[in-house]
């Protein structure tokens, strides 16, 4: 029996012979795997993604008048597949009440200030609001601009522009614009560019 040392060297020839095996191999390997390449997992992830948004999305509605101040269902949206840049103002005010139903979203409080961070989807955005982070129906909330307050209705009351009416539930968030005069604020509901003037003493701060 021929014994063989795992120190002795190879001969010339062998180690030719390997060297050329082995390149054939990572040849035949390189083809494989370019023709067969696996689908990217980023990729389907987010083809999942949009596919389950197909098919959970549905556009949000509003609760009625007489329910503004309760809590309001609705369906859960998809984690947004890529980011979207902030908006110029992010702060928002919580217009009605909203409970969450999947572990994505974030319950909402009427009058509570918002940070949106997400408004890649039209109907469902995602923000920050009293230490977490998650998604909501992006109608329950309205923008912030700087120099408005938040404040909420003690007394269901009507209002008048000199054009139409409009009557403010009782719990009611609405936006006060500018400063008080003479007993009296102006305010907006969020749902429009309206404005109303409105008795001070039918409101409080949130």
């Amino acid at each position: 029996m021929k014994s063989f040392s795992l120190d002795s060297p190879e001969s010339s020839e062998h180690v030719h012979r390997r060297q050329h095996h082995q390149l054939s191999q990572s040849t035949t390997s390189h083809s494989s795997s370019h023709n067969q390449s696996p689908q990217s997992p980023v990729y389907g992830s987010r083809r999942h993604l949009l596919t389950a948004k197909n098919v959970r999305m549905s556009s949000v509605d509003l609760p009625d008048d007489n329910e503004k101040s309760l809590s309001s269902a609705s369906t859960s949206p998809c984690p947004s597949p890529k980011p979207h840049r902030l908006l110029p103002t992010n702060l928002y005010v919580v217009l009605y009440n909203f409970r969450s139903r999947h572990p994505d979203e974030i319950d909402l409080k009427a009058g509570c200030i918002i940070t949106v961070t997400d408004t890649s989807d039209a109907d469902w955005w995602q923000g920050k609001c009293m230490g977490k982070i998650g998604y909501f129906p992006s109608k329950y909330v309205t923008k912030l601009h700087p120099g408005e307050q938040p404040l909420q209705v003690t007394h269901s009351v009507h209002v008048n522009d000199g054009e139409s009416g409009l009557k403010l539930l009782n719990e009611q968030i609405v936006i006060q614009i500018g400063d008080e005069k003479d007993g009296i604020v102006i305010i907006r509901t969020g749902t429009n560019d309206k404005t109303y003037p409105c008795p001070l003493k039918y409101l409080k701060e949130v």
